[in-house]
């Protein structure tokens, strides 16, 4: 029988992550589902470890698909998945216990929503950071967030399977390849949205220092042009171009001021937790 919600996680010599996707997708209080996992050509223990989560769980459904890289993977993911929701879950993240019941239940309730995000811990190793990363909920106010960030935590967003569709699924581009799939998704008039409660949480953790500054840099850069996308194509005012162009200075800010920068400059909601390496 076809289930209304499809998982979705992609996974790269994550030998060392089973302690946290794993447990908590399968413990969820929603647990009519398919877990679809996508082995990216893992050259560690990862596909053994894989195949016995499959054979003490017959939700979890394991594919292997050479390494393609992350759009790539993850369109080849979705394609496996016979959901009308997709719910995305990076290996190396948690989800809480409620996190697909309530998602599954405001799609459900909204048809014309097609991507659901919700609010999220974010646990920054690079800057020691801690903190409630807490998104806008209508979609309005979401698609002006997008000429200035990522709205979502990517690893806890819910969306339609024919919304992913109707975009073409996720541009095969090396970075925010979830934004862009955002914008089209609003062009084609699916609204976004999402819930008001602590879903989850997602790390970001150190490299080395020339991956580091290299690795970020590009991302910024690149992130800014996606902006610029945002406002052109979601016929934002133009004045919100203060946004890509301010990404370029706060590249270069010290970590002390990146969230003065966040929270009192481009608004983000945040709520300060105490960091400690254990968490």
């Amino acid at each position: 029988m076809l289930k209304k919600l499809s998982v979705v996680t992609t996974v790269y010599n994550g030998q060392q992550y089973f302690d946290r996707a794993i447990p908590s997708i399968l413990n969820q209080t929603y647990s009519d589902f398919e877990w679809i996992i996508v082995d990216d050509g893992s050259t560690d223990t990862t596909p053994e470890m894989l195949a016995k989560v499959a054979q003490q769980d017959s939700r979890v459904k394991i594919f292997t698909s050479g390494h393609l890289g992350r759009a790539k993977v993850l369109n080849y993911a979705i394609e496996k998945a016979q959901g009308e929701y997709i719910a995305n879950q990076d290996f190396d993240d948690i989800s809480y216990p409620e996190r697909l019941r309530l998602q599954v239940e405001f799609l459900d309730a909204h048809p014309e929503v097609g991507v659901v995000g919700c609010n999220y811990i974010l646990e920054d190793e690079n800057r020691k950071e801690r903190y409630v990363r807490i998104p806008a909920t209508e979609h309005d106010q979401l698609i002006k967030t997008m000429a200035k960030c990522i709205p979502f935590a990517h690893t806890l967003v819910a969306f339609k399977k024919q919304a992913w569709l109707q975009a073409g699924g996720y541009p095969d581009v090396e970075d925010s390849e979830e934004l862009r799939l955002w914008i089209t998704f609003a062009k084609h008039g699916w609204l976004l949205a999402s819930i008001p409660e602590t879903l989850g949480t997602h790390w970001v953790y150190p490299k080395s220092f020339w991956h580091q500054n290299f690795q970020y840099s590009q991302r910024q850069k690149q992130l800014a042009g996606v902006q610029w996308q945002a406002i052109r194509e979601l016929n934002l005012p133009l004045w919100m171009g203060i946004y890509p162009i301010g990404r370029q200075a706060y590249l270069y800010a010290p970590n002390q001021l990146k969230s003065f920068v966040r929270r009192f400059l481009a608004g983000s909601k945040e709520k300060t937790l105490e960091y400690s390496k254990s968490n």
